[in-house]
């Protein structure tokens, strides 16, 4: 191996290192952030399991991404031990009742490890966001003490998340079709704050203060088939038990999660061309009062080289939780780009999405950046 050669999969092994230190040190949620206003009335906001590639092509490229944990087939094709990182920056405002309020929050939602062990069999392990639970709701009230009208403010405020941690497994029987497996485990924990202080100031305030855990089991499977040279099909479907919350070693309560299949079709015509469509079906409704099946698509191309690509997409279709009666709806465009280094062992992925989401009286308009690392030592 020559110099350079050694000195630039250093730089790349180097790099890995770097991400992953900073992924494992940091949760997939910083509790200073406020997650959707869609999840408050539900058990949260569904993350997205997509790499910053696929993100950037609205979802479409999801199923074929070796790199998004959405499906395991797509593992069996990957040639070399590969890791990735991802985060990403939302700027969001929230519209209800003609007041308007500006978010943020920074992310760290996605980390993956993924290598082939034997000529047909891959494997990968990592986490990705489950379910945001981060979000502050403050309401003004009164009521009568001692024959007097006293108005108050009623603080709640919940700081957490719930990781999908999965292992999967990808093997190729035959060069047309690739099957894969996962097995998926949910945890997290939130703090959850119950705050009401009196305008007057000779009344105590009250709190109470819960930090509330969670846990649950999912296994999922993947196909993926190679109709000719160009064009490839994908399907895969998901089973979740059910989401447990215990506070202080007692169950609070449990909640059944949804099953969940989806497919896609890939078109590639030429080197410098590529396409994608995806749809997903979630039975959230399952979860109880409140909550709604949904239905999602996505639409998306890549073009140019695979050293400096450019991607583009949209996706469409609603959200398992809101605060009307029947489920908001989401749009969103994205686009993108990418640009390898160290002679391939890295590549840095841009991603700019624009979200918009209704329902039940709520707008949510959202820029989200995203940044992703991929390092092949």
């Amino acid at each position: 191996m020559r110099r350079t050669d050694r000195w630039t999969g250093g730089c790349a092994a180097g790099a890995a290192v770097v991400a992953l230190a900073l992924l494992a040190a940091s949760p997939p949620v910083r509790l200073s952030a406020q997650d959707s206003q869609f999840g408050i009335r539900g058990l949260g906001t569904p993350g997205r399991w997509e790499s910053v590639r696929a993100r950037s092509t609205g979802g479409a490229f999801g199923p074929f991404d070796q790199m998004s944990p959405l499906m395991e087939a797509s593992i069996a094709d990957i040639s070399r031990l590969t890791a990735t990182a991802e985060a990403g920056t939302s700027h969001r405002d929230a519209e209800v009742g003609g007041t308007t309020t500006a978010l943020r929050a920074t992310r760290f939602p996605l980390m993956m490890v993924a290598g082939r062990v034997a000529p047909r069999f891959a494997v990968a392990a990592g986490f990705t966001t489950y379910l945001d639970r981060s979000w502050d709701v403050t309401l003004r009230d009164s009521m009568v003490l001692r024959g007097t009208m006293q108005p108050f403010t009623d603080e709640v405020t919940s700081d957490g998340s719930i990781a999908d941690l999965r292992v999967a497994a990808a093997a190729r029987p035959s060069r047309r079709i690739a099957l894969g497996v996962g097995a998926h485990l949910l945890a997290g924990s939130t703090r959850e704050t119950a705050e009401r202080r009196f305008d007057d100031s000779t009344f105590h305030t009250v709190r109470q203060l819960a930090e509330v855990r969670y846990d649950g089991f999912g296994v999922s499977g993947s196909v993926l088939i190679g109709v000719t040279r160009s064009l490839a099909l994908a399907g895969w479907a998901r089973s979740d038990n059910r989401l447990r919350a215990k506070v202080a070693d007692t169950t609070s309560a449990e909640t059944d999660l949804p099953r969940m299949a989806g497919g896609g079709i890939q078109f590639l015509p030429s080197p410098s061309a590529r396409f994608a469509a995806a749809v997903a079906w979630r039975s959230w409704a399952r979860a109880g009062a409140g909550s709604f099946d949904t239905w999602s698509w996505s639409a998306g191309a890549e073009f140019g080289s695979g050293r400096m690509p450019f991607r583009l997409g949209v996706r469409g279709g609603q959200m398992p939780f809101g605060p009307g009666s029947t489920a908001p709806t989401e749009f969103a465009a994205a686009a993108g780009t990418g640009r390898a280094f160290a002679q391939g062992r890295g590549l840095l992925d841009l991603g700019l999405e624009r979200l918009e989401r209704k329902g039940g009286g709520l707008t949510e308009r959202v820029w989200t950046v995203l940044v992703g690392l991929t390092v092949r030592p």
